[in-house]
């Protein structure tokens, strides 16, 4: 992390550990490299360490446990009280693969007259062409 992205070095730490999680290298339940550690490999301040591990906590990325440590979280939970986004938004995203299947069949079958439906798919797939390959894994979906 010692080159310059063009986005403060929390945000570059909190991004390169978020995607450790999401791709598995720190999987569910792992505990996160211990704050001294990243300070270590990554050359930044202890500052810019614990502003990423508060992010990513924000996030639902991670959860503390009082003289434990950090440990990761995927698919990300807000709190062990509530739903947090990944609870509901993999069954959405589901049903929006549904729909779009469905209506994509609906629209073979009638021809291609109707332009708000093909402008929602276009919406959809542009969506979804955003979403982490993580995500489009457990979707099922290229």
């Amino acid at each position: 992390m010692t080159e310059f992205r063009g986005q403060p070095a929390y945000l570059q730490l909190a991004d390169d550990l978020r995607e450790r999680i999401r791709s598995g290298d720190l999987p569910d339940g792992s505990a996160l490299p211990s704050a001294q550690d990243l300070i270590n490999s990554s050359g930044a301040s202890s500052t810019v360490v614990k502003n990423a591990v508060s992010l990513l906590r924000a996030e639902g990325y991670v959860v503390g446990h009082q003289g434990k440590g950090v440990f990761a979280q995927f698919p990300p939970r807000l709190s062990d009280h509530s739903r947090g986004a990944a609870d509901w938004a993999l069954p959405l995203l589901q049903a929006g693969v549904e729909v779009e299947a469905a209506l994509r069949e609906t629209l073979n079958k009638v021809g291609s007259g109707a332009a708000s439906s093909e402008a929602a798919l276009e919406r959809w797939h542009a969506a979804f062409a955003n979403l982490p390959e993580s995500v489009k894994d457990r979707l099922g979906k290229p």
